[in-house]
């Protein structure tokens, strides 16, 4: 799926650590799947679980069809279409737009090695 006016943007952290799982299993998972993985770590319930998948639908981010008498949630963006409008937005709220700006504040303020400099020299170049 292309990424597109359907997404609504902000994830919370939970909402994000679903994804996460989603897009690592990548295939379609029902909420008791799901709860499986997260019921130890966060000590979610079953209705906090679906609140946020509820959300994730709502937002776009996942689709839900009802087998049986489970719903399976299925990703509507990928884990790289999602990186890329997360950047984007990163870029145009705090750069203003500028990816020069970004990598300019990246270089000087040395988060950049000279290796990755010359990596991403490279990078550029064969664009």
């Amino acid at each position: 799926m292309k990424t597109d006016d359907r997404i609504t943007h902000g994830l919370s952290e939970a909402e994000r650590e679903i994804m996460q799982v989603m897009w690592e299993t990548g295939e379609p998972m029902t909420a008791s799947q799901l709860l499986s993985r997260f019921e130890d770590s966060k000590g979610w319930k079953p209705q906090t679980l679906n609140t946020f998948l509820t959300r994730l639908v709502a937002k776009g981010y996942l689709e839900s069809h009802k087998r049986g008498n489970a719903n399976i949630y299925s990703t509507m963006i990928s884990r790289t279409e999602f990186e890329s409008q997360e950047a984007s937005e990163f870029v145009e709220k705090n750069y203003g737009g500028s990816a020069k700006r970004l990598i300019a504040a990246l270089v000087d303020g040395g988060a950049v090695s000279e290796e990755e400099l010359i990596e991403l020299k490279q990078w550029f170049s064969e664009r």
